[in-house]
């Protein structure tokens, strides 16, 4: 299991979630090595492409169940858990960022996907949003960002009512900008948009970015969807998230 990095002469990284046995789910050590590859990328790379390993049917199932009390108690341990925050480093990654999603996207998947500039999906993507039903509240974005992109009642008939949006109806919704048939063609289509902005002037492709980002207004008011989560995290999240594992290990 790990994030593996691969800079393309062109000036293109290629940034893949590699746990395939567990969904390609994330663990503490990932976190920090996937936020560190977008730190990094604003100096060492032109543009950036983020996929799932495909020996996985999911491009994410999330954060590994055995590391969640790790990854939820970062701010209690004092640190900020910005180490283990690829999404701020998205957020905050001067190139743009191509997603590929296919299979299953949950959680903390969505919500890294959330975080690409742009988004091209395989047929068999489905987008999933189960914070609900676990009785917590996400942290890195589902909660601010999606209503942005696809809208407030398409967002809560996801969030709230856990409505599953699948590569079809992401295309329509907005959420997509394209959906291939299959994974590899996915892969194809994203790193042919990428390189699309490598014949661009130095830092056009990233100013333009930048000013439509700034223009969301989503920095302050993603801190704030981050303080109130790990805020509940610390309060009665974090027995129902065990209760959810508990019930999750015995199935």
């Amino acid at each position: 299991m790990s994030i593996q990095v691969q800079d393309f002469p062109d000036g293109v990284r290629e940034i893949t979630i590699a746990n395939a046995t567990r969904g390609n789910a994330l663990t503490m050590t990932m976190l920090v090595e996937l936020a560190s590859a977008f730190r990094s990328a604003s100096s060492s790379a032109k543009c950036v492409v983020l996929k799932g390993c495909p020996k996985s049917k999911s491009f994410c199932t999330g954060i590994e169940l055995a590391s969640a009390e790790e990854v939820f108690s970062a701010p209690e341990r004092g640190d900020g858990g910005d180490s283990s925050d690829p999404v701020s480093a998205m957020e905050a990654c001067a190139v743009p960022i191509v997603g590929v999603a296919h299979g299953a996207c949950v959680n903390a998947g969505f919500e890294i996907l959330l975080a690409c500039d742009v988004l091209i999906c395989s047929s068999d993507a489905k987008f999933v949003d189960t914070h609900a039903k676990i009785g917590i509240i996400p942290s890195w974005g589902l909660s601010v960002k999606l209503s942005r992109v696809i809208g407030s009642n398409a967002a809560k008939a996801c969030s709230v009512f856990g409505e599953v949006i699948d590569a079809q109806r992401a295309l329509t919704l907005g959420l997509a900008h394209r959906v291939t048939s299959t994974p590899k063609q996915a892969k194809e289509a994203a790193c042919e948009l990428a390189r699309r902005t490598l014949v661009f002037p130095p830092g056009g492709a990233s100013a333009v970015k930048n000013a439509i980002d700034d223009g969301l207004l989503i920095r302050d008011v993603r801190a704030e969807e981050r303080r109130r989560a790990f805020a509940q995290y610390a309060q009665v999240a974090r027995e129902r998230l065990k209760a959810f594992t508990a019930r999750r290990s015995k199935l």
